[in-house]
Parts: structure tokens; C-alpha cells; sequence
């Protein structure tokens, strides 16, 4: 079985940014903008002989930045290294923030991995 976690990690972090795996978390003024992310379902598809055959992955990740314009950019760039390892962007939203809190913005990734 393929656990997509350290793809992922690898990708995210190769964008220089602070990567974290896990939900909003709390960031030191240094890690700013920052991605968090989670594996939401990597779920299996068998053959007729009961193997995997390939593996439907849902990835969610969340950009913090302290502005709109920082998050938008960041967005695109998750979505360029994301589709160059095969991932497709299926959702994206600009997160509603109370004054004084980080901008954010939460999207969705899928690919489907063949064994």
C-alpha cells in the first residue's frame, strides 16, 4: 500500500515555505506564510485476485499568510508543484478570518495511484 505522506511532505516543503503535517496549527512570526496539510482518504481498489490495484488519494492543504495577495500566490504555487506530481486541484476557498487573524485559504487535491 502507497501512504502518501512524505510525497506530500516533500512537495510542500520544496517551496520553501514552513510545511507542517496536521490541522491549523500556531506559527512564530518566521514561519509565516505557512502550508499545513492532511491526507483525508487514501482509500484501495482491488483486482479480481484481491491485490491493489490502485489507491484513491484526497489531499487537503491550508495556506496561512498575512495577507490575501500572499495566499493567492502561494495557491498558485501548491497547484503547479501539486499537478507536476500528478495531483489535480478539485476545490479551493478563501477562508473567512476575524479581524486581526491570519488569511487562509483551504483547497483539496486527488490523483489516484496505480500499483
Amino acid at each position: 500500500m502507497f501512504t502518501p505522506k512524505a510525497q506530500i511532505q516533500k512537495i510542500l516543503s520544496g517551496l520553501g515555505y514552513y510545511c507542517h503535517q496536521g490541522a491549523q496549527a500556531s506559527f512564530a512570526d518566521n514561519e509565516i506564510p505557512a502550508i499545513t496539510f492532511r491526507v483525508d482518504n487514501n482509500s484501495v481498489n482491488f483486482d479480481l485476485d484481491n491485490q491493489i490495484a490502485s489507491q484513491d488519494i484526497n489531499v487537503v492543504v491550508d495556506i496561512w499568510a498575512d495577507d490575501s495577495v500572499t495566499s493567492s500566490r502561494v495557491l498558485s504555487e501548491v497547484e503547479e508543484a501539486m499537478r507536476a506530481e500528478g495531483y489535480r486541484l478539485t476545490y479551493s476557498a478563501d477562508v473567512p478570518q476575524p479581524k486581526g487573524c491570519l488569511f487562509h485559504i483551504n483547497c483539496r487535491f486527488i490523483t489516484v495511484h496505480v500499483e
